[in-house]
């Protein structure tokens, strides 16, 4: 049991790094800018705090999907059958499919995975702004596979595989992949996934398979006429890790204070984050355009420059 105690993440960060210096070198050769120095920092100050944080959440992950395998496990699975792996790896990602949908269509959800969206730039290094909140709960929406009985080493391996496959379809130097967009996420329709278009709000949940998205009508393909805004409506405007973690949850507190009824209080908490309730300051605006939209560009503090590198 201790051997899995570590968030994935960890193990994924010197990938991040690599892949993130092969982006900047393709991307200076095709004259493309996709970096900023205070956003990538950002970025990486984000992921950093969030493995110090969510450390103990993966050891509380893998105690309990370990105990309830053990407990109520249903069938015994051959672990040198591939065919084990391939219907975990499937099922997993199922599975994150809800964790990730639930993870914007639920206030009180979106408010650890917002972190993650608030960069408005679109490159590997934004693959490493992960929350540190919210990976507590996480492991609720994996039952399913501890009950079927799945092997705990297996259950860490695919959701290992289903992460670092994520990681490359953080970028802009890669175009469409013809038939490949049709079952598998991709760069492109990723692209769409962090897009505060209106033709990109809540759509393309899918972490290595967009069939899903598919399924349940989630789906959306990368509009060549309309250009992506990358980021949230209501942007965090601050380089602060920390309170680019913790904004939405104060923003939450205080619509729930508003409130003059014990149901519209639930609804700010586990409503969906587009429910405007009494007081509340819509965070819908017109669909941004990239020749008008202003991004976030400040000197941070050298403290945070230092604490990146």
């Amino acid at each position: 049991m201790p051997n899995f105690a570590i968030t994935p993440m960890v193990l994924v960060i010197p990938v991040l790094f690599t892949m993130i210096f092969l982006e900047l070198l393709v991307s200076y050769l095709k004259g493309m800018k996709v970096y900023r120095l205070q956003d990538t920092v950002t970025s990486v100050n984000t992921g950093l705090l969030s493995q110090f944080v969510n450390s103990t959440g993966a050891i509380i992950s893998v105690f309990m999907y370990g105990t309830i395998e053990q407990k109520f496990g249903a069938f015994e699975w051959n672990v040198q059958n591939p065919s084990t792996w391939i219907f975990s790896l499937l099922l997993y990602d199922f599975l994150y499919y809800w964790v990730h949908r639930t993870g914007h269509e639920v206030n009180i959800f979106w408010a650890a995975h917002i972190t993650h969206h608030s960069s408005e730039e679109f490159n590997i290094s934004t693959a490493m702004r992960q929350a540190s909140t919210g990976f507590y709960f996480k492991w609720v929406f994996y039952i399913p596979l501890a009950v079927l009985g799945i092997p705990l080493q297996v259950f860490i391996v695919v959701g290992l595989v289903d992460l670092l496959y994520q990681v490359w379809v953080h970028t802009q130097i890669v175009g469409k992949l013809g038939w490949l967009e049709k079952f598998l996420v991709t760069p492109s329709n990723h692209r769409v996934h962090h897009g505060q278009n209106d033709y990109c709000i809540d759509k393309n949940y899918g972490g290595i398979f967009s069939i899903w998205d598919q399924l349940f009508g989630t789906f959306a393909i990368e509009r060549e006429e309309e250009p992506i805004v990358y980021g949230i409506r209501k942007p965090l405007n601050s380089w602060n890790p920390v309170w680019g973690n913790l904004h939405y949850y104060y923003l939450i507190i205080k619509s729930v204070k508003r409130q003059d009824s014990f149901s519209k209080k639930l609804m700010c908490v586990f409503g969906e984050p587009a429910w405007q309730g009494e007081g509340a300051q819509s965070q819908k605006s017109e669909s941004p355009s990239v020749d008008t939209y202003k991004k976030f560009s400040t000197s941070p503090p050298v403290w945070v420059n230092l604490s990146g590198l």
